[in-house]
């Protein structure tokens, strides 16, 4: 396809960009019964793609309803002669991720692709928030991610290749009212990803983030409904086709996505300041320089924690040669 890059009025340049095909890829795509999980897994499997369509049928706040919409997904895309089955576990379960990831393997032998979209959302203002709110949310966000993507990742080391999809959240980045449980388990998966980032270089794994918004059932009550049409799954579906395929050269970014609108989001730092004399860092002379230690006009993304202090450690170094 041909598309114009434009700023304003202008046109800057013209890019074909080639159909990205699935064929003879297998995905394994969670949460897929409904929203923008089985929108995930519909244009997946129309771009040839063998889809695991898995998701146990809980309500939207991780309480089992007694049956699966998987099923539904599947006929719909065996019905526009697409490859697909189902799978009803819940990924907060290791035995169910294990049967996942089984399924998988006895049917194609191969699992190309891993979207992490499964998720619950509990509202409560902060002060009703107990335990069961977080440790529900984190479940099945933070821990049912590790345990698919950690059951899967020799498979994808033996084949030197693999694509995996984590799903978090602007409630995680910048927070919302009534959400904090929500935000704090969004917020893990990105740590989550941040880890997994490091451990897949140079093997073959890509490994990156996908914040969405869409009208959806778990959407927030806020959101515009009578822009259903440009808020649908769907469009957020279009990032994650991308991050899936083979052809992906990103590694270890979070992207925005939803109506249309697609951004990153990176974890950045000021570059901050560094004291000279012990005997200057006291709480005063943090107040005095508070100005230059929140300067974000020269701000750092660190690759990893231990380079985030590096900076650090070559000016105690400097001080005591």
């Amino acid at each position: 396809m041909t598309y114009f890059l434009r700023k304003g009025s202008n046109t800057l340049a013209i890019k074909t960009i080639p159909q990205l095909s699935f064929a003879n890829r297998v995905v394994i795509v969670t949460g897929a019964g409904r929203g923008i999980g089985r929108a995930h897994a519909l244009e997946l499997a129309k771009r040839g793609a063998k889809v695991v369509v898995n998701d146990p049928g809980f309500s939207k706040e991780g309480e089992p309803e007694g049956s699966s919409p998987a099923d539904a997904v599947v006929a719909e895309i065996t019905k526009s002669n697409g490859a697909a089955i189902a799978d009803h576990g819940d990924v907060a379960s290791m035995n169910d991720v294990a049967a996942l990831v089984d399924q998988a393997l006895s049917r194609w032998g191969r699992i190309d692709a891993v979207v992490n979209n499964a998720g619950n959302v509990r509202r409560s203002a902060f002060t009703e928030t107990d335990a069961e709110d977080l440790l529900s949310q984190v479940r099945t966000h933070v821990l049912g991610s590790l345990q698919l993507c950690r059951t899967v990742w020799p498979h994808m080391l033996a084949a030197g290749y693999g694509r995996i999809v984590l799903t978090t959240s602007q409630v995680g980045m910048y927070g919302q009212p009534n959400l904090a449980a929500y935000g704090a388990a969004k917020g893990g998966v990105i740590g989550l990803l941040q880890g997994m980032k490091i451990a897949a270089l140079d093997t073959g794994i890509r490994v990156n983030g996908i914040a969405p918004f869409a009208v959806t059932r778990a959407a927030p009550p806020a959101f515009p409904s009578s822009l259903k049409g440009w808020m649908g799954g769907e469009q957020v579906s279009a990032a994650v086709v991308y991050l899936a395929h083979h052809s992906c050269t990103s590694h270890g970014e979070v992207f925005i996505a939803g109506g249309g609108h697609f951004a990153v989001a990176r974890m950045v730092e000021s570059r901050g300041i560094e004291f000279d004399r012990p005997e200057d860092v006291t709480a005063e002379g943090f107040v005095a320089r508070i100005g230059e230690i929140t300067d974000m006009n020269d701000w750092l993304t660190p690759t990893n924690a231990l380079a985030a202090a590096e900076p650090t450690f070559v000016h105690l170094r400097s001080l005591f040669a």
